[in-house]
């Protein structure tokens, strides 16, 4: 019995706040016992910190029967469930292997899948393939009810790929902007916003317009309204239409990265470890998420436990985007938790091994985490030799921009030259000066100044005490 309830325990702790509101919504449990199951599910969900414990006088086999019944419910609402079955009946179609059942749920399926479900493009475009597979077969049955549902959809599959034809070239614009001076996409809000907004599109569409648009107000620190849209979107993930627990872990990074950026720091962990319940190829980038909101909050031994019990999955990614940014990160945790020399001998052994991939992805974060704990060692020549060995104070500057980045590396250059007596006191001063006024001019970088201030005083005191008089 023990067992079998923290089997329960475990599946039932794993459901995300949405689904549950799915379950309560539309539920036909029988008897009291089911229902008080549900409810203190639902319960636990929203007091994470208070759950309460199943009961075990409860039939065992209640637990089990509405454990299925969830499981049943949830896949008939999940649109990845449904995009595997189209998937596989496209395969089949392709390599005439559909069978005769299958065939007739495909046709039970025009009758259903209309132009605002979720993957209804992907739909369109099987039920174009199966056109091709009946008629070079004479097979007319079939032949005419795939051609009327292909006729009066067809200009809707028309304006919808356009649509998402612009919404590629907004997606360039977007991530061409966090580290080029050279692009912009604040043009692109109010068609993205039009796009989420038009519940006559498909839902894969809409949500890919959103998470765009969620983009853009970070690009631009609009973080009003990056709640707004978010606060929306919640509401609208309530209804099961856009439902796949893909799509809710993605949803709760976002409404993390939010909540940290606005600075809501209780409210974005809680969503952060929300995003991480389930695996999926995001699940690096939602750790990442998730441990900086930690750090944030000082919570410094929660964040190295977690990063540390994900390195297996680090390891295993294809996205050296994803690992570079946990590997910078990872770096910063160790320093907090004042494993600087662990930190250091990491940092070196990466980038030895993927000096190519780093400098192909995320240099910059990198070689700035790697450079932060070379200072805290105090060791100025090694950090000196690697800045210029690679030129990064050169590609720093070609790299910044209008990008929201700080010129770190500039700074740990200028201060590691000055206390390996190659630059004079006057002179860092100056450049220091010269940096911060440039970079005040950016409302949003007034407090990483002062922190990054903050961070290089304990190494060259006099040089800070020579800038504060000038003010």
């Amino acid at each position: 019995m023990k067992q079998q309830l923290k089997s329960f325990s475990e599946f039932a702790h794993a459901l995300y706040p949405h689904e549950i509101s799915y379950l309560l919504k539309d539920n036909k449990l029988q008897g009291k016992d089911s229902l008080r199951i549900l409810q203190l599910i639902h319960y636990n969900s929203q007091n994470p910190t208070n759950r309460l414990p199943f009961d075990p006088k409860i039939d065992k086999r209640k637990y089990s029967n509405i454990k299925k019944w969830i499981q049943e419910k949830l896949a008939k609402l999940d649109v990845d469930i449904f995009l595997a079955t189209i998937k596989d009946l496209e395969q089949k179609i392709m390599t005439d292997a559909i069978s005769a059942e299958e065939e007739k749920q495909l046709i039970t399926y025009l009758n259903n899948i209309t132009p605002s479900d979720y993957y209804f493009l992907q739909f369109y475009e099987l039920v174009q393939h199966f056109r091709d597979f009946l008629l070079i077969r004479i097979r007319m049955l079939y032949y005419e009810s795939v051609s009327e549902y292909l006729d009066k959809y067809k200009e809707h599959y028309i304006k919808v790929m356009n649509i998402n034809y612009e919404l590629n070239n907004a997606s360039f614009d977007i991530i061409k902007q966090q580290s080029s001076s050279d692009k912009e996409s604040e043009q692109w809000i109010q068609f993205l916003t039009d796009t989420f907004h038009d519940k006559n599109l498909d839902g894969y569409t809409r949500y890919r317009a959103v998470v765009r648009l969620l983009y853009v107000y970070y690009n631009y620190r609009r973080f009003d309204e990056m709640k707004e849209i978010t606060d929306i979107l919640d509401r609208t993930l309530h209804s099961p239409i856009f439902y796949s627990k893909r799509i809710l872990a993605n949803f709760y990074a976002n409404r993390s990265m939010m909540y940290q950026k606005r600075n809501e720091l209780e409210e974005a962990v809680d969503y952060g470890y929300l995003s991480i319940r389930q695996q999926n190829s995001d699940y690096l980038f939602y750790i990442n998420n998730l441990c900086g909101i930690l750090l944030k909050q000082k919570k410094y031994k929660e964040a190295i436990k977690l990063m540390q019990n994900t390195i297996p999955e680090m390891k295993q990614t294809n996205s050296f985007y994803n690992r570079i940014g946990f590997v910078s990160l990872y770096l910063r945790t160790l320093l907090v938790n004042g494993k600087v020399e662990q930190a250091a001998s990491y940092g070196e052994t990466f980038s030895n091994t993927y000096r190519k991939e780093i400098f192909a992805h995320r240099w910059h974060g990198f070689y700035t985490a790697f450079l932060q704990v070379l200072l805290e060692q105090r060791s100025y020549k090694k950090l000196l030799s690697i800045i210029k060995r690679n030129d990064l104070v050169k590609k720093e500057r070609e790299f910044l921009g209008q990008a929201k980045y700080l010129p770190t590396i500039q700074w740990y250059y200028w201060l590691a030259a000055y206390l390996e007596a190659e630059k004079s006191e006057k002179e860092t001063a100056q450049q220091l000066q010269k940096s911060i006024t440039e970079l005040r001019k950016n409302q949003h970088k007034e407090n990483k100044i002062n922190q990054l201030i903050e961070e290089v005083k304990p190494h060259i005191p006099d040089v800070i005490r020579l800038l504060n008089q000038k003010k």
